[in-house]
């Protein structure tokens, strides 16, 4: 479930984060061991010069996220993965670009 709400995220034109957001943190908290086995899966199948950018992307999608699911921690997380999604969307449109977040997933 994790992987299909990550995947929604980034490739599809998902209009309501927030109903995304939601359960995906939940999930991120339930199982946090997977969420890195995915995060480091979706990193090392990048080329090299992407990976550390990748890396960073998930350092900020996590920044400032506590572990609970109180009002104020399910809201910065969704802010952070509005940007996530946002620099992750740059990077698809910009191929061969190492800019921050620069990644291809589906490779």
């Amino acid at each position: 479930m994790t992987s299909v709400l990550m995947n929604t995220i980034v490739f599809e034109d998902c209009r309501n984060q927030w109903s995304v957001s939601r359960p995906l943190l939940g999930l991120v908290l339930l199982n946090e061991k997977y969420f890195s086995e995915l995060r480091a899966s979706l990193i090392n199948s990048q080329p090299l010069p992407k990976q550390e950018v990748l890396a960073q992307c998930f350092r900020n999608l996590m920044e400032g996220v506590e572990q609970n699911l109180s009002i104020k921690n399910r809201d910065r997380f969704t802010q952070n993965l509005s940007v996530f999604r946002r620099d992750v969307a740059e990077a698809l449109r910009s191929e061969g670009s190492t800019e921050p977040c620069g990644l291809d997933m589906m490779s």
